[in-house]
């Protein structure tokens, strides 16, 4: 059964062991990366569950750094979408991420795209078409929470290349020292449509 056979379906778990045909849920280094896809054929709701799930940080220096976890990859075909709410409970940092542990601010979005070049605790365009960026979140010992909701829609033409839901992170210059990771727990829920294929 294809994933666009089991859009009727209602509701379909995806864990790190599997995915429906044609999609494939990313697999973080370390942590766990799960989705419940709520499925009507129309509009739909994928659920992303992270629980410290680490996104690969690069550092350029004065230029901040900037980290990307796939969430999901659809089958081909056309697809909007048409609103996200992420909620961020907790935050883990790599040894090396910070000279004083526990002090990184930065910015996490969800896009159409991975965020390719540091931008210094700022994420614009396609690293945050989906979810926008949430406020600075600057850690306190390690921990800190961040919640953002936006319903602006999105139309990405997944026909020739399949359209992605990305995890982009943003750090600061000035609080981040060196490449490493950070652990990222918490929920993203995004509302789609499929628009067709060729």
């Amino acid at each position: 059964m294809s994933f666009f056979e089991e859009l009727t379906v209602g509701k379909l778990t995806v864990t790190s062991g599997g995915s429906p045909a044609g999609s494939t849920l990313g697999a973080p280094a370390s942590g766990t990366l799960s989705v419940v896809h709520e499925l009507t054929g129309i509009v739909n709701r994928s659920t992303f569950t992270l629980t410290n799930a680490s996104i690969p940080v690069t550092d350029a220096a004065g230029s901040g750094s900037y980290g990307t976890l796939k969430l999901f990859t659809l089958p081909a075909g056309a697809v909007s979408y048409l609103g996200c709410r992420q909620n961020y409970t907790a935050f883990s940092e790599g040894a090396a991420l910070t000279g004083a542990a526990g002090d990184a601010a930065f910015v996490i979005g969800v896009g159409s795209a991975a965020l390719a070049a540091a931008a210094d605790g700022a994420l614009t365009t396609t690293s945050v078409d989906i979810g926008s960026a949430t406020a600075t979140i600057t850690l306190s010992g390690g921990t800190g929470v961040g919640t953002k909701t936006n319903f602006t829609a999105t139309a990405i033409d997944g026909t020739s290349t399949n359209a992605t839901f990305n995890l982009n992170w943003s750090g600061s210059a000035a609080t981040i020292d060196a490449t490493s990771t950070i652990g990222v727990t918490g929920t993203i829920t995004v509302l789609w449509s499929l628009l067709g294929d060729d």
